[in-house]
């Protein structure tokens, strides 16, 4: 398997989508560690469409100080 570079929302994506059915207690409990997984990434600020990397919420703090200076002339 050769690593790949993947955002982290897709990551969360691709975790949340590796659970599945409950038909025997092996998967019960992969799908629990899965669910533990995400909840862990939840608690950090982790989900679909709620996470902002670091390098875009610098940018956005860039473009609003930009705003606000162009707004003070």
């Amino acid at each position: 398997m050769t690593p790949r570079r993947v955002k982290l929302h897709e990551l969360y994506r691709e975790v949340e989508a590796l659970g599945g059915a409950t038909e025997c207690a092996e998967d019960r409990a992969y799908n629990k560690a899965i669910c533990d997984v995400l909840q862990t990434l939840r608690a950090s600020g982790f989900g679909d469409g709620y996470y902002v990397d670091q390098r875009e919420h610098e940018n956005r703090q860039r473009r609003g100080a930009w705003r606000a200076l162009e707004a003070a002339e």
